[in-house]
C-alpha cells in the first residue's frame, strides 16, 4: 500500500504542497492533468523539480475534458490518442504509470455502446504500445454515472482491458465511482487487474469527491479489501486540508483502539441496523468515544466530526426506514423531497448534547395528499431519532414542524426573524433528492446575499457582544447553585459564529463548516494565514471547553452545555479557554472594519 494524493502542477505553491507530502507519510503523488492541453515548458519544469526534490513515485492522471476516446468521430478519437501519446513522452523521464478516462458512447449512433468499447480496444492498444516503450503502465478508470460513459460496470471495464491484451493495462479502481455505479463489491474482488486505487466519498448521487467518512461509502470494507494492494491509493479531495483529515481517518482504519477506526465502526453499525430502536446504544456508545477522545486531549472538532457523523448516519438510515415501511401503506413518495440539516447539525459542528435541527424541502409540485405523506413521514422521522438519542430541537425547527417543511418558496417566505435566518444559513443535504436541494440552497445564498441588511445584522449582533473576559478574569455568574459559572455561548461561541457567519455573506460565501468558511475568506485575501490559525485555535478550544463542561455538568446532575466551571478546567484549558476569548475579541475587530462599524456607534 503506498499512500498517494491527487494534486495539479501550476505554480512554485503547488510544487512546495507536494514537497510536503513526505512529511505526513505519503510515498507518491498523482499529478492531476484535467484540461485537454499539452504539458508545456513551464509545466515539465515543474514536475522536474517535484521530481527532483522528493523521494515520492509520481503517477500521472491524463485529462477527462475534452476527451474521448471511444467516439465514432474518427478524429476526435485520434486527436484525443495524439494528446495522451505527446504527454506519455513528456512525463516519460519521470512517471511509471498514468491514468485515463474511458469516454462516452454515441447516443445517436445505433449500437453506440459496442462501438464505443471497440473503439476503446483500439485506441487503448494504440496508446499501451506506445507507453510500453518506457515501461509505462495505464489504468483505465471505471467510469461514473453519468449517461452514455462506458466503462459503468465491470463487465464492460473486463471486457475492454481484457481485448486490449497488452501486459502494461490494467485498472484504476475508483471507489467514488463505484459507489455511485453502485458495484463497489464487485470492483474489490478484481484485485489482480487494479494498478491504482483512487479514494474519495460521495453519497451515492453526484462526484463529489468528500473526504473518507463523510460520504456513505463502507471504508472499513473497502480498506480490509485493498490494504495489501502494492499499488498507489490515492486520496482525491480538493484541499490539502481536507486531505489531511482523510489521511488519519484511513490511518485510523487500521488500530482498533484508534478513535477513527471505533467511528467507522459505530457508523458501519449504524447503517446496517433495521430496528431504529437499537439505535440509542450505539448513540450512548459514541457519547463515550467522545468522552474518550477529550480525556486524551481531543480537539473540540475531532468531536464534532464524531457526533455529526454518527447522527447524519442515524439521519439517512432512520429516513430509509421509514420510507420503506410507509411503502406498504401509503406506497412510495409520488413527489421529490430533500432533508437538509440546519444550524449546527447542517455546519457539521454538533456536540453530544446538540438537538435535531431539520428542513424539509418539497418539490413546486406537490399536491395535498403528498403533504399528507411528508407530514407523516417527518413526524415518525423526528419521533423515531429521539427514541433514538438524537434529542428533539428545543426550538421546535424540525422537518415535523409544519413552517419548516414545505416548498423553496414558502420555506424562504416563513423566514421571520434573523435569527432564523442564521439557522436556514447553514443548511446542508442530508437525504432525497439532491438537485432539488442544490436548487434550494442556490435560491437561499442569493436570497441571504442579496438582502441589504441581513449581513449588517449579523454584524452588529457580533460587534456589540460582551465577550465575557474582563481583563484577565472570566465573566462568572450564578448557576445551579454556584456563584462561579461561565455563560460560554453567551460570551464567547455565539459571538465567535455570528462574526464568522457576517463575513460569510458580505463575501458570497456559500460554504457551512466555521474552518471552510475561514479558508474561503482566505482564498478571497479577508485573512491571511496566521489568522485562520488563531481562529481555527478559538473555534477548537471553545468547542472543548463547552463539551469538557457538558461532561461535568452530567456528572453533577445538570443537563446544560451554556455554562461551564472554569477552575474545574485544567490549567491548560482555562488559559486556552482565555486566549480563544481575547481571538474572538480580535474578530469582533475585524468585523467592525470590514463593516465599518464602530462599537461606540451602537
Amino acid at each position: 500500500m503506498k499512500l498517494s494524493f491527487s494534486h495539479r502542477l501550476q505554480s512554485e505553491s503547488d510544487v512546495w504542497a507536494i514537497q510536503s507530502l513526505e512529511d505526513h507519510g505519503f510515498g507518491c503523488c498523482e499529478l492531476f492533468f484535467p484540461e485537454r492541453e499539452p504539458i508545456d515548458a513551464q509545466t515539465l519544469k515543474l514536475v522536474e523539480e517535484v521530481s527532483g526534490t522528493t523521494s515520492l513515485t509520481l503517477t500521472a492522471h491524463l485529462p477527462y475534458k475534452n476527451i474521448n476516446i471511444a467516439s465514432v468521430y474518427q478524429y476526435v478519437r485520434e486527436s484525443s490518442i495524439e494528446l495522451f501519446i505527446e504527454m506519455i513522452d513528456s512525463l516519460s523521464d519521470y512517471v511509471r504509470l498514468v491514468t485515463l478516462h474511458t469516454g462516452y458512447a454515441s447516443p445517436s449512433v445505433s449500437g453506440g455502446l459496442e462501438k464505443a468499447i471497440e473503439n476503446n480496444v483500439l485506441s487503448l492498444a494504440k496508446i499501451c504500445g506506445h507507453a510500453g516503450q518506457y515501461d509505462i503502465v495505464v489504468g483505465v478508470e471505471n467510469a461514473m454515472n453519468e449517461k452514455y460513459m462506458v466503462g459503468r460496470n465491470v463487465q464492460e471495464m473486463m471486457q475492454i482491458i481484457k481485448r486490449v491484451n497488452r501486459g502494461n493495462v490494467g485498472l484504476t479502481f475508483d471507489v467514488g465511482h463505484a459507489m455511485l455505479t453502485g458495484n463497489v463489491e464487485d470492483y474489490v474482488n478484481m484485485k489482480e487487474y487494479v494498478v491504482e486505487v483512487h479514494l474519495h466519498d460521495n453519497f451515492g448521487y453526484t462526484d463529489e469527491h468528500l473526504g473518507l467518512g463523510q460520504g456513505k461509502i463502507d471504508w472499513g470494507y473497502v480498506y480490509r479489501h485493498v490494504k495489501d494492494l502494492d499499488c498507489p491509493l490515492v486520496l482525491e479531495q480538493r484541499t490539502i486540508e481536507e486531505t489531511m483529515e482523510s489521511l488519519k481517518y484511513w490511518q485510523g482504519l487500521s488500530s482498533e483502539s484508534s478513535p477513527y477506526y471505533r467511528l467507522n465502526k459505530l457508523i458501519g453499525e449504524i447503517r446496517s441496523e433495521k430496528d431504529p430502536r437499537h439505535l440509542l446504544p450505539i448513540n450512548n456508545e459514541m457519547i463515550r468515544l467522545c468522552e474518550n477522545v477529550l480525556a486524551l486531549g481531543g480537539t473540540g472538532s475531532s468531536i464534532n466530526h464524531i457526533v455529526s457523523s454518527c447522527r447524519e448516519a442515524m439521519a439517512f438510515s432512520v429516513a430509509e426506514l421509514v420510507l420503506e415501511e410507509m411503502k406498504y401503506s401509503m406506497g412510495p413518495p409520488r413527489h421529490r423531497f430533500a432533508l437538509m440539516a440546519v444550524g449546527s447539525f447542517g455546519r457539521e459542528e454538533m456536540s453530544v448534547e446538540s438537538d435535531q435541527d431539520t428542513i424539509l424541502v418539497l418539490d413546486d409540485t406537490v399536491d395535498d395528499g403528498g403533504r399528507t405523506f411528508f407530514k407523516m413521514f417527518s413526524e415518525s422521522l423526528v419521533s423515531r431519532l429521539s427514541a433514538a438519542g438524537f434529542p428533539r430541537c428545543r426550538g421546535n425547527m424540525m422537518a415535523s414542524n409544519p413552517k419548516w417543511r414545505g416548498t423553496i418558496t414558502e420555506l424562504l417566505a416563513r423566514l421571520d426573524t434573523t435569527y432564523e435566518r442564521s439557522v436556514i444559513m447553514d443548511a446542508r443535504f442530508i437525504f432525497g433528492d439532491r438537485p432539488l436541494a442544490n436548487r434550494f440552497l442556490k435560491t437561499l445564498h442569493y436570497t441571504l446575499n442579496t438582502d441589504p441588511t441581513y449581513a449588517m445584522e449579523l454584524a452588529i449582533s457580533a460587534i456589540k457582544a460582551d465577550v465575557g473576559l474582563e481583563g484577565d478574569s472570566f465573566r462568572l455568574e450564578y448557576f445551579a447553585g454556584s456563584e462561579d459559572a461561565f455563560n460560554i455561548k453567551r460570551y464567547g461561541f455565539r459571538i465567535f459564529s455570528q462574526a464568522i457567519k457576517a463575513l460569510s455573506v458580505k463575501y458570497h460565501i456559500t460554504r457551512t463548516n466555521i474552518a471552510d468558511r475561514l479558508w474561503k475568506m482566505y482564498d478571497l485575501g479577508v485573512i491571511d494565514r496566521k489568522s485562520i490559525d488563531r481562529y481555527i485555535f478559538a473555534y477548537d478550544q471553545l468547542s472543548r471547553v463547552m463539551m469538557l463542561g457538558y461532561v461535568q455538568n452530567i456528572q453533577r446532575g445538570i443537563v446544560s452545555n451554556e455554562y461551564i466551571f472554569p477552575f474545574s478546567l485544567s490549567r491548560k484549558d482555562r488559559e486556552g479557554l482565555k486566549e480563544a476569548l481575547r481571538i474572538v475579541r480580535d474578530l469582533q475587530g475585524l468585523c467592525s472594519s470590514q463593516f465599518a462599524i464602530a462599537r461606540t456607534m451602537l
